[in-house]
């Protein structure tokens, strides 16, 4: 019920208070099963990432094994944006699920020579610049469903903006950004394979 609630609504919507409303019980009921709002948020976060690893089936190559759990973790934050918000930080939650989504890039990246220091740095990296780009993702998202402009108007826009202020006569990477289709779908996908694949050539020397 939070996990939906915080799909609807957005993760600032999720409390103790409004889940025992949507749940028909009390708060002290609530308070029986988690004692914070960290420690719902954290349950949330071991939900849905359970049930994305109990149906993971992972290929055995290195490289083929860290593109799918790569999609996989950008696939999480397309379906949950809220739980961004709750793994990108210096204090994640630490449940069984949470840490098997560390397990297995660190296992991978022992397994092809890396040093468990580094490995664990290559994890960091990677889920980094998964959440770095799924970030984009998410503001486009709230950009549109709080009725901004859609994404090829502000651009159009933004281009004869600069253009007529001078700014793109020695930026010819302003003229090719704005000749890509108006899809911002799309675009954050090939910014996204264009990044994970340049990412894993380093990883995977």
């Amino acid at each position: 019920m939070a996990v939906r609630l915080a799909d609807v609504d957005g993760l600032d919507a999720v409390s103790i208070r409004a889940l025992s409303h949507r749940a028909g019980l009390t708060t002290d009921a609530v308070y029986r099963w988690v004692r914070s709002r960290d420690e719902l948020l954290a349950a949330m976060a071991e939900q849905v990432l359970g049930i994305g690893r109990a149906r993971a089936t992972l290929p055995r190559a290195p490289r083929e094994r860290l593109e799918e759990l790569a999609r996989a973790e950008w696939s999480l934050y397309r379906r949950h944006p809220w739980l961004l918000a709750v793994l990108a930080t210096t204090r994640p939650p630490t449940g069984p699920a949470v840490l098997a989504l560390v397990d297995r890039t660190v296992d991978t990246l022992t397994g092809v020579g890396h040093s468990l220091p580094d490995a664990f740095a290559g994890y960091l990296a990677l889920s980094g610049y998964v959440q770095g780009m799924a970030l984009l993702q998410v503001s486009e998202r709230a950009e549109h469903d709080a009725g901004g402009a859609a994404w090829g108007s502000w651009s159009t826009r933004t281009f004869a903006r600069l253009e007529r202020s001078g700014h793109t006569a020695d930026r010819q990477w302003l003229a090719a950004a704005q000749a890509v289709p108006a899809d911002p779908d799309r675009e954050l996908e090939r910014w996204f394979e264009f990044g994970l694949a340049r990412l894993l050539d380093g990883l995977l020397r």
